[in-house]
């Protein structure tokens, strides 16, 4: 018995050393293209409430109602750390991964903040996800290995505030993490290079806003009703440019 139980212990030792050196641990950096969706991507319309329209000039869209709207097509930033381990047909390859990502607000409206002397609000993104990658290398062509991916985590969104450039009023605004996950596939060119479509979804965010020091005493009251929170679901479908080494 106790014969029995040294070899299986040797066998497992042994196993153990072998999947080790034939694991391969890489990092990747990525470029990144995305495209907003959800109410991140939905259209911002002028607000509604009189006494906002008049304390932002009648013409700037987002203020407290509209914040998380409205979303450029951004560009962004990723890391990553995984592992390679050959598994007979293709490579499985836990992962851990943080991006960033960065939204402005659409066109049409920056010439309206342009035009109020205000300053526009920002978006980020920042996921930081686990995951696994397939990677099925036995394509007919060489060097050409497609693959697929899974990810989950956290997403933070940052948002800068907005207001007039001298300071004297300005929205501030500050969203919490949400659940986030992404999913993607693609294909690696050779050992260091590799291009994908995903998903990236950045979950529902509450954002808590606050009016900011206002010039005028007879808006003091306004202040007061200019606290509160909004939640927006966010998301972006995204081009990742990869590069392994």
């Amino acid at each position: 018995m106790k014969k029995t139980v040294k070899v299986l212990c040797l066998t497992a030792m042994l196993i153990g050393v072998g999947s080790a050196a034939q694991a391969q641990f890489r990092q990747s950096v990525y470029l990144n293209g995305n495209i907003p969706t959800g109410d991140f991507a939905s259209d911002a319309s002028t607000v509604s409430d009189g006494t906002i329209a008049a304390l932002v000039g009648n013409g700037v869209p987002l203020t407290y109602e509209q914040v998380g709207k409205d979303a450029s097509v951004g560009f962004g930033l990723g890391y990553r750390a995984s592992y390679r381990f050959d598994v007979g047909v293709g490579m499985v390859a836990p992962f851990a991964n943080v991006d960033f990502l960065w939204n402005t607000i659409s066109g049409k409206w920056r010439d309206k903040y342009s035009d109020a002397y205000y300053s526009t609000p920002t978006y980020f993104n920042i996921p930081f996800l686990a995951g696994v990658t397939y990677i099925y290398d036995e394509l007919p062509w060489d060097d050409i290995s497609a693959y697929g991916e899974f990810g989950i985590g956290t997403d933070l969104l940052w948002i800068t505030s907005e207001g007039k450039g001298d300071g004297n009023e300005y929205f501030g605004y500050k969203a919490d993490f949400a659940f986030a996950w992404m999913l993607g596939a693609g294909a690696y060119f050779g050992e260091h290079f590799s291009a994908g479509l995903y998903y990236y979804s950045f979950g529902t965010h509450n954002i808590d806003y606050t009016q900011y020091t206002l010039d005028n005493n007879t808006l003091a009251a306004a202040q007061a009703n200019l606290h509160g929170r909004e939640r927006r679901s966010a998301g972006s479908v995204m081009i990742r440019l990869g590069f392994h080494f």
